[in-house]
């Protein structure tokens, strides 16, 4: 009899653990946790690297029309939202980040983007077609927040304030694969005639 009590309880367990894994994977922060660590490589001069945390900044649509440019995304809570589906600024100009925790709220990053040449002017051109409008900051296709942008005061500058107010593991992940996935976008054309 004390075998059999001793079996139900282990059984009890491994049921426990296994329904509170499976209630776990639901959740998207886990899940991308657990994705950024499972990847073969972290060298983005590899085939094999796959470009995490991509980050997208996209015109909202208000008034949607059921237009092939236009998509719905959602945010973390679940919430959606339409976006116009040409990207108005992409990780591919983004050569680094760096989190600013937000004074008075240590619970929220922004962010300071440093920008190519091209994303300097792709820069400029957002945030003189969206002045005093809010466009969608999206990571890896999830909406993470909602910012209006702004032009910096120096027109030469090559960082951008952004107030987006994510959380810290989004934060942190961007600014790791940051310069991976600028590098990935970027390949230096040297290395394309090096195979052969």
């Amino acid at each position: 009899m004390e075998i059999w009590k001793k079996i139900f309880c282990c059984t009890r367990s491994a049921v426990l653990a296994a329904v509170t894994l499976f209630c776990c994977s639901g959740c998207e922060i886990l899940q991308e946790a657990m994705d950024a660590g499972a990847l073969d490589t972290d060298n983005p001069n590899s085939e094999d690297y796959r470009p995490r945390f991509v980050v997208g900044i996209f015109s909202i649509v208000y008034y949607p029309r059921a237009s092939e440019l236009e998509k719905p995304v959602r945010d973390l809570s679940g919430r959606e939202i339409y976006i116009n589906t040409n990207q108005n600024f992409s990780s591919k100009n983004l050569r680094d980040v760096k989190i600013v925790v937000r004074p008075g709220n240590p619970e929220l990053c922004d962010l300071k983007l440093r920008l190519d040449r091209r994303g300097k002017v792709q820069w400029q051109l957002l945030a003189g077609r969206h002045r005093d409008e809010q466009v969608a900051f999206v990571v890896d296709g999830k909406l993470l927040a909602k910012f209006v942008p702004e032009l910096p005061e120096d027109e030469n500058a090559n960082w951008v304030f952004v107030r987006v107010g994510i959380d810290h593991f989004h934060a942190k992940n961007i600014v790791k694969f940051a310069k991976k996935n600028y590098i990935f976008y970027n390949p230096d054309s040297s290395n394309f005639f090096k195979s052969f």
